[in-house]
């Protein structure tokens, strides 16, 4: 009985021994391996500018030591370097710090939550979760992670690799070869007077008229087709003296517009008194644009009388008040207003490109200046030309705007910050030039300032809204990318179709524009892989790799298509 009892206490301390075996905090390492992970999404996604997931486990019962504690960290593998996220720490149920703790009896689970800016190094990595173990002030670290996930997807960046990084908006010349243009100019009247004063016919606007005039009798691109005269008189006098006056006033003006006709061999017949009354209509807006103390009492006087006799009575009665429009509102009505109208034949193509080549591009109308750069094709020609008519003219902003464009397309973001902030001086809230500006912001990775940039530029045309949605992929707001670029039949419409998943919409958008754009073929071939069609997967990829040959490094390394792994088709395109 004494021997068995001793045998029973022997065997108990081997037992209790091999229980204190396996609780051991270093055993925790050991069979890091029973613990189950898994990644999720796997593979991580690229988001905007950042990736986030979470690594989920469970600990198996008996695992957790009372007294030990236990950091997971999540660890971003990738070549040439690697990136440790923050850790999470569990507890066993002994220890006294404030961590979450793991029943050893029952086990429990655990989960890592992390977020990190992307990288694009880190398109092929691995995911591993990391153990350290804490014991009595000492740390011991498995050597090998585990690893939980392969790879990044960033369809998203697809968008960075289009070419368009940005749509620049120019402005338009509005030229027009054959033309009308008007050139109007005034002359005043003395009070219940018809005759000419000699100081009127010497204002800047009559004489600029008189010297078109003397042009056209040398220039057989421009015809006179019609010369108008408004004659007018002030509403303070009688209506029969009024009418005389702008009767008069009309025939004096016809009879001087008809001699320098003649002067100059030009038709006369064209001169035509199209308007001879006093100017009630004239005289009201002066009033109401004026800064008359009393306008709102001559304005009501206005609408209560329509009788010409009452209303002038009545302003008469006004004393100071008329005293005012006197002197600072009637004298401007007595007038005749000549409107000529010419029609301008302008010139050819081959003309102008003489002028231009002539240097004297300075020289031509703004408008046909800006018409002219476009009859050349050569980028660094244009550039040239944009920044001979600023120095001519430094308020065209619309050349500064153009030469911006083109800077753009060479990618010379200094020069076409330059330019545009030359423009924005001049014309601050352009739609276009704020459109330019989004994507200089763009190309600068500001991708905040350029969607307020762009946001403020809506007017300026189709592309803004193609801006902002592109804007609005690499923020990974892809449901709002959808309705920006909806209807464009771009690639980037296909993308973000794709990227919210509508995987038959994205194809078909894709389908419109792979004629020119390898990156369709390649969309299409990550929606054969998505739905493991093979065929579809790697025929598409062959066309995007003989397009664009670059795309072959970056389908090796995407993880869209790792379910063709195993494809001897998919192996041998990528060799």
């Amino acid at each position: 009985m004494k021997q068995l009892r001793v045998v029973l206490l022997a065997l108990a301390a081997v037992a209790a021994l091999m229980m204190v075996g396996c609780n051991s905090p270093e055993k925790m390492l050991e069979k890091a391996s029973e613990i189950k992970a898994d990644l999720n999404p796997n593979p991580l996604v690229l988001v905007g500018d950042s990736v986030q997931g979470s690594i989920t486990g469970t600990f198996p019962p008996k695992y957790f030591h009372k007294k030990a504690m236990l950091e997971l960290v999540p660890v971003i593998v990738y070549d040439g370097g690697e990136l440790k996220l923050p850790s999470k720490t569990y507890q066993g149920e002994d220890v006294t710090e404030n961590n979450d703790v793991i029943s050893n009896a029952n086990g429990g689970r655990c989960k890592v939550d992390f977020k990190f800016k992307y990288e694009p190094q880190m398109m092929r990595s691995t995911v591993e979760l990391r153990f350290v173990l804490h014991y009595k002030g000492k740390t011991s670290t498995l050597p090998a992670g585990m690893k939980v996930g392969i790879g990044i997807n960033e369809t998203q960046n697809l968008a960075l690799l289009e070419g368009d990084k940005g749509i620049p908006t120019p402005l338009a010349h509005n030229y027009v070869r054959d033309r009308q243009e008007l050139k109007d100019a005034q002359i005043n009247f003395a009070i219940q007077q018809a005759t000419l004063r000699p100081g009127e016919l010497t204002k800047d606007d009559v004489k600029e008229l008189l010297d078109q005039i003397k042009q056209l009798s040398n220039d057989q691109k421009q015809v006179l087709t019609s010369l108008d005269i408004n004659a007018y008189a002030s509403p303070d006098g009688p209506v029969a003296l009024n009418d005389n006056l702008s009767k008069g006033r009309g025939k004096v003006t016809q009879d001087w517009l008809m001699n320098n006709l003649r002067k100059n061999k030009i038709r006369t017949d064209v001169v035509k008194i199209q308007e001879q009354a006093t100017d009630w209509d004239g005289f009201k807006k002066l009033v109401e644009n004026s800064n008359i103390e009393d306008k709102e009492l001559i304005l009501r006087v206005l609408s209560m009388y329509s009788d010409p006799d009452v209303r002038n009575r009545e302003m008469h009665n006004m004393g100071k008040v008329f005293q005012v429009l006197a002197e600072d509102i009637l004298p401007k009505l007595r007038r005749a207003q000549m409107v000529a109208n010419v029609q301008v034949q302008g010139r050819t193509d081959e003309e102008t490109k003489a002028l231009v080549d002539a240097g004297k591009i300075g020289e031509l109308p703004e408008n046909e200046a800006l018409y002219a750069v476009t009859l050349y094709d050569d980028a660094d020609k244009k550039a040239e030309l944009y920044r001979a008519i600023t120095a001519a003219n430094d308020q065209s902003y619309r050349a500064y705007n153009n030469l911006a464009c083109i800077l753009l397309n060479k990618n010379d973001l200094s020069g076409a910050k330059s330019a545009l902030d030359k423009a924005a001086a001049i014309e601050p809230n352009n739609s276009a030039i704020l459109n330019n500006q989004g994507v200089v912001a763009v190309r600068e990775g500001r991708y905040d300032d350029a969607e307020k940039l762009y946001v403020k530029a809506t007017d300026a045309g189709e592309q803004v809204r193609q801006n902002l949605g592109f804007v609005a992929i690499l923020k990974g707001d892809y449901k709002a990318a959808v309705e920006y670029l909806k209807g464009s039949n771009s690639f980037n419409q296909g993308l973000a179709l794709l990227l919210t998943d509508n995987l038959t919409a994205a194809q078909n958008t894709f389908n419109i524009v792979k004629k020119d754009e390898p990156l369709a073929y390649y969309g299409l071939a990550i929606i054969g892989a998505r739905n493991e069609d093979e065929k579809m997967a790697v025929d598409n990829l062959r066309e995007a790799i003989s397009m664009r040959s670059d795309l072959k490094e970056r389908a090796k390394k995407d993880v869209e298509f790792r379910k063709l792994a195993q494809s001897e088709m998919f192996a041998n395109l990528l060799k």
